[in-house]
Formats: structure tokens, sequence, C-alpha cells
């Protein structure tokens, strides 16, 4: 776990400026939503963050999103 967490801080280390610089804030925003996103998703997957919680399936997540908008839509 401290592995992912370390490969993470040094691309955010390595991005974080380069948007910074250019001035880039809508994408530093978005980096910084999914990059705390993605940080979160990979401690519940490793369960060192939240311990043994189980995360669903992507495919599930998605066939039932779908399924309900559909259904929503009449399609």
């Amino acid at each position: 776990m401290l592995i992912v967490w370390t490969g993470m801080f040094i691309i955010a280390l390595l991005q974080l400026p380069i948007l910074i610089n250019k001035k880039q804030w809508k994408e530093l925003a978005s980096f910084a939503v999914l990059w705390i996103i993605a940080g979160i998703y990979a401690s519940l997957i490793l369960g060192t963050f939240a311990g043994a919680i189980a995360v669903p399936n992507h495919s599930e997540l998605l066939n039932r999103f779908f399924t309900a908008l559909y259904s929503r839509l009449g399609i």
C-alpha cells in the first residue's frame, strides 16, 4: 500500500508544478479531484484505508446505472 501511495505522490509532484506554471486551473482542479478519488479507491481495494469493505465490481455498477437510465428513457 505504501508503494502505491508513494507512486501517486511522486506523479502528483511531477504534474502539479506543470499545471500551476501554465496556469491551467481547470485542469488542476480536475486532476486533484480525480487523483483524490483514485487514491481513495486504491486504498479501498488494497484494504488498508477502510478495512474489510467490499467494493462492488465496476461492471455491476455500470450495468445497474445504464439499465435504470434506459428504463427511464424508454429505450
